[in-house]
């Protein structure tokens, strides 16, 4: 890959961005789940949080595990931190699965909370750790890396 320094960090600036906005966005959703509201907010709210989570956090998921992760397991200090993201990973799509299956109110919130604390960390450490290994490493374009999917737009 030919790395191309300045587009690549603008690229990783755009990708921290919209991390900040996801993370925002999960706050909000799941922190509504928390207000004493009647049972037909309540509905509208886990739905929205569930909708958010099938059609935006899980299928970003996918995708970094294609594109940016796929790049820094190749590099030498990259592959043990992978595969905690990876884990990572699952342990996000386990929390998804008991919000979804939660039996009550109550417990639908719990989970949403520990799925935005989760999810919050992780985004730390794609920001700050694997982003910078990528855009510091002449071997990797994260431009190229990119290229073709839905980040693909915050460029």
């Amino acid at each position: 890959m030919t790395s191309h320094p300045t587009d690549d960090a603008a690229l990783a600036e755009n990708l921290k961005e919209h991390h900040s906005a996801m993370v925002t966005e999960l706050d909000r959703l799941s922190s509504a789940l928390l207000r004493p509201i009647d049972d037909a907010a309540a509905g509208s709210a886990r739905t929205a949080l569930s909708e958010w989570l099938a059609t935006v956090l899980m299928p970003h998921a996918a995708e970094e595990q294609e594109t940016s992760y796929r790049a820094a397991d190749q590099l030498p200090a990259g592959h043990p931190l992978i595969t905690a993201m990876l884990m990572e990973h699952v342990l996000i799509g386990r929390l998804v699965e008991l919000f979804e299956s939660a039996p009550h109110a109550e417990a639908a919130a719990a989970y949403a909370r520990a799925l935005f604390e989760v999810f919050e960390c992780h985004q730390r450490v794609e920001n700050h750790i694997i982003f910078p290994m990528l855009v510091d490493d002449p071997s990797v374009s994260l431009v190229e890396v990119m290229s073709g999917h839905a980040h693909e737009h915050h460029q």
